[in-house]
């Protein structure tokens, strides 16, 4: 599987946020309707997901070049783990200082990366992702008001990624990753997640380029980040598994928005920046397994609970010591 970096610049503000698995879905409704975009019908692509994934997408990532002389610079999520597993201060230190080293989300990928405790986080603020909120109502069309019952203003919540962002994607090497550019160019175009039909989730395709994650490493890695919603593959050995959780509540696209239920089943998964420790470190380019049985008025439907990962160095003496 090779695996490409994509920037990205938001048009509007979005109903949903950009992650992975929603993103993996809408790629699928492009290919259903195109089948020309990857030179595969969707069935056929789909037959063997469950060993042999033909696609995995991550979740967006900040991707800030604050200047024409600087380089750009991805922020990936801070992982899940303890703040004792991050911060390499002392036990008092790290119970004062929790609220403000819990603000710190985020922090600069550029490897080789150091030790997961020695990296230097970043608040959400220096990001420049804001939560907004925009009021509705519901009018009532035949008196032409708002002001009675149920037609009273409501508040619907938006996201606004005020900066370009980056997406990762990894592909089999019989898939051209040109088809897999074009459906986002169209997702992008038509909008994104919800309330796309009221003009949110727009967004721009700039650049793309192959990346390997594993082409400029320290040769110390033990683990693997996440970069989407995973659900963790049981036939993998696992020392430990740190992450939080994330329920996706799934609700069909396009024409099945309209059938009978067009709510699936809903889905516990590790959300992004999930870090996994094996029994034995490999490089792998995703974990993760596929999710069956999703939908109860599409048999075949399925959910990417890949992720695409990057090795990182979690200290095996911080996990023993609070053993």
């Amino acid at each position: 599987m090779k695996t490409y970096q994509i920037i990205i610049k938001p048009l509007t503000g979005f109903g949903t946020p950009l992650k992975g698995d929603t993103l993996f879905g809408h790629i699928c409704w492009q290919i259903y309707y195109d089948k020309d975009l990857l030179g595969k019908d969707l069935e056929t692509l789909l037959n063997d997901y469950l060993i042999n994934p033909f696609c995995i997408v991550s979740s967006a990532y900040p991707y800030i070049d604050r200047n024409s002389n600087d380089e750009a610079q991805i922020y990936l999520k801070k992982p899940s783990l303890p703040l004792h597993f991050l911060f390499s201060l002392p036990e008092e230190e790290l119970v004062q200082k929790r609220k403000e080293l819990k603000a710190k989300e985020y922090f600069v990928y550029k490897p080789p990366l150091p030790p997961l405790n020695q990296i230097e986080y970043f608040s959400s603020d220096d990001i420049v992702i804001v939560k907004d909120e925009q009021v509705r109502c519901t009018i009532h069309r035949i008196l032409g008001t708002t002001s009675r019952g149920g037609f009273t203003p409501f508040v619907v919540p938006k996201l606004w990624y005020l900066t370009k962002l980056v997406l990762f994607v990894g592909v089999r090497e019989d898939i051209p990753i040109e088809g897999i550019i074009e459906a986002l160019k169209r997702i992008g175009k038509f909008g994104y997640g919800k309330d796309a039909t009221a003009g949110w989730g727009k967004f721009e395709v700039l650049s793309y380029e192959e990346i390997d994650f594993y082409g400029n490493i320290r040769q110390t890695e033990n683990a693997y980040y996440a970069l989407s919603p995973v659900v963790p593959d049981k036939s993998s050995n696992y020392t430990e598994i740190f992450y939080e959780p994330f329920i996706r509540f799934g609700r069909h696209g396009d024409v099945l928005s309209a059938s009978p239920n067009p709510f699936k089943s809903p889905v516990l998964m590790a959300d992004e920046g999930a870090i996994l420790i094996p029994k034995k470190f490999e490089k792998r380019i995703y974990v993760g397994r596929a999710i069956l049985g999703v939908s109860s008025v599409k048999e075949k439907a399925v959910h990417q609970g890949y992720s695409l990962v990057i090795p990182v160095e979690v200290r095996y003496d911080k996990i023993q010591d609070n053993h």
